[in-house]
């Protein structure tokens, strides 16, 4: 199965909240621009069972990563379920997005 046939509604979203203090001082005036790049940039080399959502994190009362299937949200254990499926550790995947992001800011930056 490729990424062009793994049907949406079995891929699992992820919300991703981007802090604008992430991106330096003044990052609140580029946020919203950096979110859209970012989101380019993951869903390019995404699994074909993720869908990507960054978004500023303008509301700190919102948690940092959401995890949703079918448009509910799922527990941090069930997203760590449907990962396994797949053969992937949810700790290995945030270290992986992590990774990823911190690569993207340098590369927003350096463009």
């Amino acid at each position: 199965m490729t990424a062009d046939n793994f049907p949406e509604n079995k891929k699992m979203t992820v919300l991703f909240r981007m802090e604008p203090g992430s991106l330096g001082p003044d990052g609140a005036q580029y946020v919203a621009e950096f979110c859209e790049f970012a989101q380019v940039q993951l869903q390019a080399c995404a699994e074909m069972y993720i869908r990507w959502a960054i978004v500023p994190r303008l509301d700190k009362s919102l948690v940092e990563m959401e995890f949703q299937l079918s448009s509910k949200k799922l527990t941090t254990a069930k997203a760590g379920q449907y990962l396994a499926v797949f053969g992937e550790n949810l700790d290995h995947f945030e270290e992986q997005l992590e990774n990823n992001l911190e690569a993207i800011i340098n590369q927003y930056f350096g463009r």
